[in-house]
């Protein structure tokens, strides 16, 4: 809660539109227009001032009628994409994407925007398997980059990039953190580990856990809640004077873990079984509300190490 309640700006009438941030959301296709909205939506209940959904033009006029806060751009292209990356503050790329092949020449041109620019970036949901599957071209130096993969997603990049094959045999915590440490120092990333405890573990070694209570309801669109609203929290940690990328990462990773936990247990404790993620995200402003007034009652389970 403290990294939370540190992470959020102070609102003032002297502060413009946009300056809690402008979000780029890249994903969204004709089968999963979904996860998108839910990545977006998170970052709008979080305070964002503007928020860009590029998605499919099949997509569009779906993820258009779910709500009239997003703006919405039908292409996916980097001829299309590219030119409007300038004014974003944190891009995400990866909820509710695909796999079509056609999109990995975006995903090349969008790593070496990124890299140059320095803009925070976080890779979800398919954006994860087009690195496994290009592993030889995914650029090091990515400082700004977090890969937030859950168990299947992590075994696959272990594969690739470490040659590990049987990775979802694993059960020890221990040997987990082993791996992603590795993995981070391989790739030259931040990984997000999701899990029974989640992980963040930067390339220096250093490793943050988040234990806090969680939904025991494991539906779909939580992973996508997590990559939004880590999109966001990168942009206003680096905000912070003194943060460098490590810094920010580990502060923007465990404020994540922990809003998307807690809000999908109170969502859990009101629903039970028939839970769902909307109702994780209507837990959002209730929960930033008594963040901001002290009013919290929550447990909060965190710690940090050197691998």
């Amino acid at each position: 809660m403290d990294h939370f309640l540190k992470l959020l700006p102070k609102l003032t009438p002297q502060l413009r539109k946009g300056d809690c941030g402008k979000i780029a959301v890249i994903g969204g296709s004709l089968e999963y227009t979904g996860a998108p909205y839910y990545a977006a939506s998170s970052i709008s209940r979080l305070g964002a001032d503007l928020i860009h959904v590029f998605c499919t033009p099949d997509a569009a006029p779906v993820i258009k009628g779910y709500s009239p806060d997003l703006i919405v751009h039908p292409g996916m292209s980097a001829a299309s994409i590219l030119p409007k990356l300038p004014r974003m503050d944190a891009i995400i790329i990866g909820p509710g994407l695909g796999r079509n092949p056609s999109l990995w020449p975006l995903l090349q041109e969008l790593f070496q925007y990124v890299k140059k620019e320095e803009v925070p970036f976080v890779i979800d949901g398919d954006g994860l398997w087009f690195v496994s599957e290009h592993i030889e071209h995914f650029p090091r130096q990515m400082v700004t980059t977090v890969l937030t993969p859950n168990i299947v997603e992590f075994s696959r990049l272990c594969k690739s990039a470490l040659g590990e094959e049987d990775v979802l045999k694993i059960k020890n915590n221990s040997q987990i953190q082993h791996l992603a440490a590795e993995l981070s120092r391989k790739m030259d990333v931040t990984i997000y580990m999701k899990g029974e405890v989640d992980l963040v573990v930067t390339p220096n070694g250093e490793v943050s856990k988040c234990s806090t209570d969680s939904s025991l309801r494991r539906c779909g669109g939580q992973g996508d809640v997590t990559a939004g609203s880590l999109g966001l929290f990168l942009f206003w940690a680096k905000k912070n004077p003194g943060n460098d990328w490590t810094s920010a990462h580990h502060e923007a990773g465990i404020s994540s873990s922990w809003l998307v936990r807690t809000a999908g247990r109170r969502a859990f404790e009101k629903h039970g079984r028939s839970m769902n993620t909307p109702m994780l995200l209507d837990e959002i402003p209730k929960l930033v509300r008594d963040v901001e007034t002290r009013e919290m009652k929550d447990i909060v389970h965190t710690d940090s190490s050197k691998h």
